[in-house]
């Protein structure tokens, strides 16, 4: 499923302390080649981090991970629930030892000009 980069779009992010060390937990969306998409988990205590606490880091950038020695922690595809094993949507890879560029950044959004009321009101020529 995955190459030597693994390019996807950041979903989520939060600023997490975990026995003192401050981090920040990433889950990116990855489409694979058979066009399936995943879900990429992991920490970063370096560049991401001040990124994200400066503003210029926000959900739906980009992201390029391109560290050949990348490790998987974990691979999860299902889930209890009332005693049965439901399948993910989306399967989520934990990784570790990522080191991560930032790409495109998101489309800003458009507003639309708003649209005036109509009234009774004559209007002069």
């Amino acid at each position: 499923m995955f190459s030597n980069v693994i390019i996807g779009n950041i979903t989520y992010m939060e600023k997490a302390v975990h026995e003192g060390r401050e981090f920040l937990a990433v889950t990116m969306a990855v489409n694979d080649m058979y066009e399936g998409v995943c879900r990429v988990k992991f920490n970063n205590s370096n560049g991401l981090l001040t990124a994200y606490t400066n503003g210029t880091l926000v959900v739906g950038h980009q992201l390029i991970i391109s560290q050949y020695d990348v490790r998987i922690n974990s691979i999860r595809t299902h889930y209890m629930k009332d005693g049965d094993l439901v399948a993910l949507k989306c399967p989520e890879v934990a990784l570790t030892r990522v080191r991560a560029t930032i790409g495109a950044a998101p489309k800003p959004k458009v507003m639309d000009a708003p649209k005036a009321e109509p009234t009774l009101e004559e209007v002069p020529f």
